[in-house]
């Protein structure tokens, strides 16, 4: 029941269909004098005060706490923080949580202020959770008719709960509301410090800035503030209780002579620290978070006019607050590599550190199930680098895999400063290591990179190479300056017939008509440093299952999207759990199919089985057929090979093979590779990558640390973008919501619509 004024009215709200945004909604259309902004919610549950309720988590959150503590009835309290007589107005809100089956909530209204106290109240306790003996860093009240504290003018004895330890001083806002007291560790800065306990919309504190001030005492046993305007009488003074450990306001002028002159909506105590653990939680979520966002979110939610350069300062202590320290993050990789290998003793992990000036290297990681999983994947790798986003930049490079429904399957990372041939030939000799007793010759799909292509046949002998047709392209089509768009894609596509030409053949064919399309000495030119064994299938000695680009290479690049500028013990951190959520979620979904052949193989079969229902068959022997089609092919079924090339090429049967095993009534998923079957797949993602608690993570760094590796910063401000490839086309989109082509779509958008 919701009582309001004079007013009584029933609000009810269900657990499972009930949002906050919903019960915000709710209280607005039933008492008209709450505003969707001004809305603040608290609750109180047996020994915790002040309880935040600021979203939909803080909703769930406070059910669950309401099962667990087994308590039928939980108060929570609805401020306006828009009133008459303070900030927070002279009418609230009070909820009861019944606990019931459905989790509802009934509301019930009282007139009481957010500490208890109404006007002429005295003794209003401010407490905080961390211990004694700090000072207080609080969003002091508005000086009205309320109080500093929530009682009334003049009101002695309210109490200041201190928080974390001896040594800091106290931070008493003037003219700015509070929901609470908040610690602060020998810093005076900030809307709140201590955001768990101040209020606001979204839990972090909420400041209405009014008149400006200054201290004239702040130490760890008393505090006095008073109005930067000289002829201004407002000032209070606040003392320790040595017994308590409470701070009581012993003198307290509420008076502000000042006028309108010194009002501001800027704040001195919004410094980058305060803004930092303010947008802690926000960044966790958000990592990439845009410090004119936060600007924008400051000025929204609190009214504070705060520079660009003070948000991006915010944004990157934010940032560290929740991810870590970039510097340290490279010593914790000596710690991390113990916890791996404690959970894991197969695993790799290797880190190569300086032994001079003791700077990290370069970083190796490949987990037990990922080295496991890939004897039953094809010996096919894609391998490639991408550039770290962190304060100290570097490569991040990678080896991925495809598994047997054409999935990403990444077997090893590891992190260097930079591309180099000397990383890439390491890299490659780690990668040699953990596939010791892998007999197999793997072949490698890359872009051309020069470390790539000197690292491969040094380190795999029998392997082979192939360079990602993509970047071919887009190289050739930077080679064709001058000539119009159509000329260029008509000259790239003779070239895209030339990669994919089965047989020498029809290579030269179509090389022919390349040379003469696009000028024979500039394709000359071109080809010169491509020999024909590493990007056309008439020549390439290998077996790459009709995988031409390196675009899985790209995809994992983007899957670590977000993970790429965190600190690096963090990074390997997130890539380890999504590896380890994927491994997990793989292995259900592989457990439910009852097919022989993963779906994507098993669609693709049945696709050239309709295809060719109509072909008319006829045997030379029980393994040898003639498929009569436009033009006819022959199958010899005991080698795996067809006229047109393409089983041989992707390992896979082709269309006309399909239509000729079934006409022989041998079995089909017999004539497929072990690597496309269920079985295999299953086993591939058998083992689980274990977890890495850090509940006993050590505090200290130990005798010897790891530096982090010497980066300098270019001029200007740092890149998040790749550098695109000279010639590269960019894919354009459309865009549903302005109708407009280009690179940005609805959720991008930031086009002005009529």
């Amino acid at each position: 029941m919701c009582k309001f004024s004079s007013r009584t009215v029933p609000i009810k709200c269900c657990r499972s269909f009930t949002s906050y945004m919903d019960l915000v909604d709710k209280l607005c259309f039933k008492f008209s004098v709450l505003r969707f902004d001004s809305v603040r919610l608290f609750y109180n549950l047996r020994d915790y005060d002040g309880c935040v309720l600021a979203n939909d988590d803080d909703l769930e959150v406070m059910f669950s706490l309401v099962g667990c503590f087994g308590v039928e009835v939980i108060d929570v309290t609805v401020v306006n923080s828009i009133g008459s007589s303070g900030c927070f107005g002279s009418d609230s809100v009070a909820i009861g949580v019944d606990r019931s089956e459905n989790s509802c909530l009934t509301t019930d209204v009282g007139s009481d202020g957010l500490c208890g106290g109404s006007s002429g109240s005295y003794g209003s306790i401010f407490t905080s959770s961390k211990g004694k003996g700090s000072g207080v860093s609080c969003l002091s009240t508005d000086v009205g008719s309320v109080g500093l504290c929530g009682g009334s003018s003049g009101s002695y004895g309210s109490i200041f709960t201190s928080s974390k330890g001896k040594g800091s001083g106290v931070s008493c806002f003037g003219d700015v509301v509070a929901s609470g007291v908040s610690g602060s560790s020998g810093s005076s800065d900030g809307l709140c410090s201590d955001v768990g306990s101040c209020s606001s919309s979204k839990g972090k504190g909420l400041a209405v800035i009014r008149s400006q001030w200054s201290f004239a005492k702040n130490e760890t046993d008393r505090v006095t503030a008073f109005c930067k305007d000289a002829d201004c009488k407002w000032r209070v003074h606040a003392r320790l209780d040595k017994v308590s450990r409470h701070f009581y306001i012993r003198s307290f002028d509420d008076i502000h002579s000042c006028g309108a002159s010194v009002l501001s909506t800027k704040h001195s105590r919004a410094s980058s620290s305060m803004i930092g653990r303010l947008m802690s939680a926000d960044i966790r979520t958000t990592p990439q978070k845009r410090p004119i966002d936060v600007v924008s979110s400051l000025k929204g939610l609190y009214g504070v006019d705060v520079p660009y350069k003070r948000a991006w300062k915010g944004v990157e202590k934010g940032r560290s607050e929740a991810f870590g320290d970039y510097d340290a993050s490279f010593d914790e990789l000596r710690w991390y590599r113990e916890a791996v290998k404690n959970s894991d003793p197969e695993s790799v992990f290797d880190i190569e550190v300086d032994t001079e000036t003791n700077r990290f290297k370069r970083l190796f990681v490949a987990f037990s199930a990922c080295i496991y999983g890939f004897k039953h994947l094809r010996p096919l790798l894609f391998v490639d680098g991408t550039f770290l986003k962190g304060n100290f930049k570097g490569s991040l490079l990678s080896a991925s895999a495809k598994d047997g429904d054409k999935g990403l399957f990444p077997l090893c990372i590891g992190v260097a400063d930079s591309e180099s041939n000397e990383n890439w030939l390491w890299f490659m000799e780690k990668l040699r290591g953990i596939m010791d007793g892998d007999t197999r010759s793997i072949v490698f799909v890359s872009d051309r990179n020069a470390g790539i292509k000197a690292a491969v046949p040094r380190v795999f002998p029998s392997g082979f190479h192939g360079y990602c047709l993509y970047h071919l392209k887009n190289n050739l089509r930077g080679r064709l300056t001058g000539g119009r768009n159509k000329y260029k894609e008509r000259v790239i596509g003779l070239f895209s017939l030339c990669a994919y030409a089965p047989n020498e053949m029809k290579f030269n064919e179509e090389m022919a008509r390349l040379k003469k399309a696009g000028g024979e000495s500039r394709i000359t030119n071109f080809l010169a440093d491509l020999p024909y064994e590493h990007w056309a299938n008439a020549f390439f000695p290998g077996q790459r299952y009709g995988e031409m680009w390196s675009n899985l290479a790209e995809c994992f690049n983007s899957w670590i999207e977000k993970e790429r500028h965190l600190p690096i013990t963090q990074l390997v951190d997130r890539v380890r759990i999504k590896l380890m959520e994927q491994m997990c979620c793989r292995k259900q979904i592989a457990a439910k199919w009852r097919k022989v052949l993963c779906p994507t193989m098993d669609e693709a079969l049945t696709i050239a089985f309709q295809e060719s229902k109509a072909w008319e068959v006829k045997f030379s022997s029980p393994d040898v057929l003639e498929v009569l089609c436009n033009p006819s092919v022959k199958v010899d079924i005991g080698r795996h090979s067809c006229t047109c090339t393409q089983w041989q090429l992707n390992g896979v049967p082709c269309v006309h093979a399909v239509c000729a095993i079934k006409k022989s009534g041998k079995s089909l998923n017999a004539c497929v590779e072990r690597y496309f079957h269920v079985e295999c797949y299953r086993e591939a993602y058998s083992r689980p990558i274990m977890p890495v608690p850090t509940l006993w993570k050590p505090e200290g760094a130990g005798d010897a640390v790891i530096l982090p590796h010497f980066s300098r910063k270019p001029p200007g401000r740092n890149k998040k973008k790749r550098i695109r490839s000279f010639g590269e086309k960019v894919r354009t989109i459309k865009c549903t919501r302005c109708g407009k082509r280009g690179s940005h779509n609805r959720r991008s958008c930031k086009e002005a619509i009529n």
